[in-house]
Formats: C-alpha cells, sequence, structure tokens
C-alpha cells in the first residue's frame, strides 16, 4: 500500500492509497457536516440534502447520475451520520475519471427543484417510517436521544415526519451552499488509483465551481450523557435491552482497551455475554455490545432482545458480568486472545479497500494525518492486563449504568428498570 495527500489551493484535501494487486478503486468524497452540526429546526436536513443531490445536477438528471456508474458495472451510494457525510462509488480503475466527475457534479453542482423537492420529503418520510418498524435500530436512536437531550449528538439522523416536512426547498439549498464548501471536502480513495490522475481529475471537474460563503464553523460542545432508565411502550413480540455507559472518544490513546473490553463483553461468539446469555442459557437470540466513538466523546452499549419472561434475567446477567469485570478484570489470556482477534480483523480489513477508503478519511478527520496498518497493530500490541484494568476501573460505573427498554406497557417491569 502506497499513500500520497494534496491539499489543493482551494483546501480540498485528497488522500488516497494504492493497492498493487486491485483493478478497482473506491473513492469517497467526504462533507465535513452532519447531524451533530443541525440547528433544532433542522433535525434531518444533512440527510435529506444527501437524498436531494442525487436528483439533478447542472450536468445529469437523476436517471443519468445512477446510469453513469452503473452501465460499466460500478456502483454509487452515499450516506449521511452523525458528524460527516459520504459520497462514494466503487468502479474499475479505467473510470476512476467518471467517478470524480459523478462525485463532483454530486457536492458542487447539485440543482434543486421544487417539484422534486415536494416528493423526495415524502420518500425520506417514508424511510422514517420503516426505521421505526426496525426496533433494534429504532431502540438506539430512541436512546441516544434519552442520553443527550436536547444535543445534536442525540438527534435522530433521518430526522422525523414533522421535521421534514417542515423544510423548504430554500432551507436545502442554503445547507448545500453553507456545508458544501472546499474547507470541508475530503477525497479519499483506495485501490488501483494513481494520485496524480485523482488530483487532476478533481481539479477538473471542480473547475468553474463558484463556492458560496462558508458558514461559521460550529464549535462542538462535549454533551454530559445523562443516566436512562426508561421503558418506552411499543407493541412488539420482544423487548430490546440496552445498557449502556460513557466509553473512550475515538481519538483517547485508550481506545484500544476500550475496543478489547468491548471485545471482551459481546464483540463476537466467544464474548462472555454471548456464552452466557444465549449459549448457556439460551435467554436470546440476539445479544452484542458496541463501542460507539466519537470525535469527543463515545459510548460502551450492549444490545439484547428477549421475551417478557426473560427481560429481568438478561439485565442482571448483563450487570453481573459487568461486576465481575470491576472485581476481577480480564485475564492475560483473554487479553491476549482478544489483542490477536483486533490484530486479525484490522489486517483482514486491509484486504478490504472499501474499509481502507472509509479509514483514510475517518483518520484525516480526527488525527490530521495517515495512521497506516502497522501503526495500528502496534498500538493494539501495547495494550495489555494493567492498561485494559485501568480502563474498567475509569469507565465501568454501575451506579450511573443507563438502562432503555423498549416494548409493551407493564408497570411492574418499569418499576424495576428504574429501581435495578
Amino acid at each position: 500500500m502506497k499513500f500520497k495527500k494534496t491539499v489543493l489551493d482551494n483546501g480540498i484535501r485528497v488522500l488516497s492509497e494504492h493497492h498493487a494487486e486491485s483493478r478497482c478503486v473506491v473513492t469517497g468524497f467526504w462533507i465535513e457536516t452532519g447531524t451533530r452540526f443541525e440547528a433544532p429546526h433542522q433535525i434531518g436536513i444533512s440527510h435529506l440534502l444527501e437524498h436531494m443531490v442525487f436528483k439533478g445536477t447542472e450536468k445529469y438528471s437523476a436517471f443519468e447520475l445512477a446510469r453513469c456508474l452503473e452501465a460499466v458495472g460500478g456502483d454509487i451510494n452515499a450516506f449521511t451520520a452523525r458528524e460527516h457525510t459520504c459520497f462514494h462509488t466503487t468502479s474499475l480503475n479505467e473510470h476512476l475519471d467518471l467517478s470524480v466527475e459523478v462525485l463532483a457534479q454530486l457536492t458542487a453542482f447539485a440543482k434543486f427543484n421544487e417539484k422534486e423537492f415536494l416528493k423526495e420529503k415524502k420518500v425520506v418520510q417514508q424511510e422514517i417510517m420503516m426505521a421505526a418498524d426496525d426496533l433494534e435500530e429504532y431502540a438506539y436512536d430512541l436512546y441516544f436521544e434519552e442520553l443527550f437531550p436536547g444535543d445534536p449528538l442525540g438527534y435522530q439522523i433521518l430526522g422525523s415526519i414533522e421535521s421534514v416536512e417542515s423544510m423548504q426547498v430554500s432551507d436545502i439549498q442554503k445547507y448545500y451552499s453553507e456545508n458544501f464548501h472546499p474547507q470541508n471536502l475530503i477525497v479519499t480513495a483506495s485501490g488501483s488509483v494513481d494520485h496524480e490522475a485523482l488530483v487532476e481529475s478533481i481539479e477538473k471537474h471542480l473547475v468553474g465551481k463558484q463556492w458560496g460563503t462558508p458558514a461559521p464553523k460550529k464549535k462542538v460542545i462535549t454533551p454530559k450523557q445523562q443516566k436512562v432508565r426508561t421503558l418506552f411502550e411499543k407493541d412488539c413480540e420482544q423487548y430490546h435491552i440496552i445498557a449502556g455507559f460513557p466509553a473512550c472518544s475515538y481519538s483517547d490513546d485508550d481506545r484500544f482497551d476500550g475496543f478489547v473490553l468491548n471485545t471482551t463483553l459481546g464483540g463476537g461468539m466467544t464474548s462472555k455475554l454471548y456464552q452466557s446469555v444465549r449459549e448457556e442459557r439460551g435467554l436470546v437470540y440476539s445479544i452484542f455490545s458496541m463501542l460507539n466513538t466519537f470525535v469527543d466523546c463515545g459510548m460502551q452499549t450492549i444490545y439484547a432482545g428477549t421475551e417478557r419472561n426473560h427481560v429481568e434475567e438478561v439485565i442482571e446477567l448483563i450487570q453481573k458480568e459487568l461486576t465481575s469485570l470491576l472485581d476481577k478484570g480480564i485475564s492475560k489470556e483473554d487479553v491476549e486472545l482478544y489483542k490477536t482477534q483486533a490484530k486479525g480483523q484490522i489486517i483482514i480489513g486491509a484486504e478490504d479497500i472499501d474499509s481502507r477508503m472509509n479509514s483514510l478519511a475517518v483518520n484525516e478527520m480526527v488525527f490530521q494525518k495517515y495512521r497506516s496498518v502497522e501503526q495500528v497493530v502496534s498500538d493494539i500490541d501495547k495494550v495489555s492486563v494493567e492498561s485494559v484494568h485501568k480502563y474498567i476501573k475509569d469507565k465501568v460505573d454501575l451506579e450511573n449504568l443507563s438502562l432503555f427498554v423498549l416494548g409493551p406497557k407493564d408497570d411492574k417491569l418499569k418499576e424495576y428498570i428504574k429501581n435495578c
């Protein structure tokens, strides 16, 4: 792998990683804005804008945008996150210039039509309703709202039916002009990519663009995580349980200790909770943990879905495992096991050029520098039994453990959640 970086005169950062064995290239145009930078009256605007740019640009209609890449066997897509938005393509290396052209059209030359806007609002509202039927995902959205009440980090990425309905096409145009700007734009490419050709293509396809005046950079204020003890009532077959506590941020030095703890709790089939709750007792089908990290904060979550008769037992098993980790820590054998697992995942992931394209962007946004696979593996090697134990003592606080449950109304369970 060969890394190169160029900063264009207008501030656009271009990063590439050449993989000689690949015939494909994954290209991403990353905008450093997302749900976390929205105002209260704008909730969901980043995601709605992600949809709208595909409705037509100065050069291409909506159909032509889709056909350009599909006609040559490629793919184009996008996603909105809490701290960024990404538009990305996968193509053969000979179609890199086409990928850059289409991505440049989306991020710099989108045209917003009132008729298409009204139609796309309905599409997004359908997506919101569909997401509410995915109860695992919906539970996490509600948990974030309660964890960060009133803070943009707790906003739902899709917005709400009401917030989307209230938006005007002029709001989209203004948000696009103020946020889709060279200082906010990072271009990353991984695979069979020639860096100089990439830079040349970007400059060619953005020539003549008259950029708007960027909005003042919104200062990120780290929110205080609230202790959540809630039963959110919804008719469904299972109860969806989320337990959580504050954790490391993406930039913290102890984030790999956090990774080891997460893997220990519920990061795979060998994890403590998977074994005790599912394999030994058969109480759940799905149980896992996630380390959710942002630039300045993070949270450790544990999810389980089960029927009413098992809710209290599952919660008690989660608390028991956390208590055991506080009292006894993690054995040296297990720490080495999970370190090896982490390194394996990193090295295997390096074979995936889509994963590497994402890593290039995230490392630039968080660290403002390139981090090779070898550097990451070296950082994992530094994790020790002592450092993991310190992390557990610093982060795991059972008195302030959050507990969010989504499921049918049950007054007895509601009281239990508050007091357990």
